[in-house]
């Protein structure tokens, strides 16, 4: 189970609760991190452009390979931070904070366990998707079948995300603690499942016919999850009593 350092909750709320939530990254930390999860992959494909323009043409493929393997090790790594550092903004939401959190990676924390938390997010989409993914390549067909599948998978994600990285196990993942958790908080969590609908169809329908840059794209991607990991953390803070998850 994750444990993290309970926020400073002295200062209430000056903005109508939703505006408020809206804004959560606007915290110093949370502007530096969004800056950096834009800009950082973008830097580093310059410099290896420019870095493989200054080996000769036919040194280059060389070259390239080790960068290749460089970049992939690069990327493991920096999408590990993602996913370690949007987990903690769930979890301090969860204790009430208002704004993204200042973060730092512990000294005790192994380079290993941001793979582990991938893995366990990939855990979480596959417990929810399994049947829509198995369905779909045993027959191919994208239909009423299809859709309920895809609807039943996206109605428990939510859940499933949020009880895999409270718990940080994949015990926490067992369908029937799910469903329960559900039961117990249904109409507020329909609310929660509502949102990630909105801001999901937001961005996987709406933003790509946009006449937008893509740095731009990709910055309001990256700020609305931290929305949701907002939203995520507070359905706790506002639900524990009903979940009863003893933390």
């Amino acid at each position: 189970m994750k444990v993290i350092e309970e926020p400073q909750l002295a200062v209430k709320r000056k903005l109508p609760w939703l505006i408020d939530m809206l804004l959560y990254p606007m915290s110093v930390s949370g502007i530096i991190h969004l800056l950096v999860f834009l800009l950082l992959p973008r830097l580093l494909s310059l410099f290896v452009n420019f870095f493989l323009r200054l080996f000769p043409k036919d040194a280059r493929f060389g070259a390239g390979y080790i960068m290749g393997w460089l970049y992939l090790l690069f990327y493991v790594v920096f999408y590990g931070y993602v996913i370690y550092y949007i987990i903690e903004c769930v979890l301090s939401s969860s204790k009430g904070s208002y704004r993204a959190p200042d973060s730092s990676i512990p000294e005790t924390l192994d380079w290993g366990d941001f793979v582990a938390q991938a893995l366990l997010l990939i855990g979480c989409v596959a417990i929810c998707f399994w049947p829509t993914a198995v369905y779909y390549i045993f027959t191919e067909q994208i239909g009423r079948t299809f859709w309920l599948l895809l609807a039943g998978g996206i109605f428990f994600f939510p859940m499933a995300l949020f009880r895999g990285n409270m718990f940080d196990s994949y015990d926490a993942l067992n369908p029937m603690l799910i469903i329960s958790s559900i039961a117990g908080t249904l109409l507020p969590y329909c609310g929660l499942v509502l949102v990630f609908i909105l801001l999901g169809g937001f961005v996987g329908i709406i933003l790509p016919k946009l006449a937008v840059w893509d740095i731009v794209g990709d910055c309001v991607k990256i700020y609305l999850v931290f929305v949701l990991a907002n939203f995520l953390g507070w359905f706790y803070w506002w639900h524990k009593d009903k979940l009863d998850w003893g933390i």
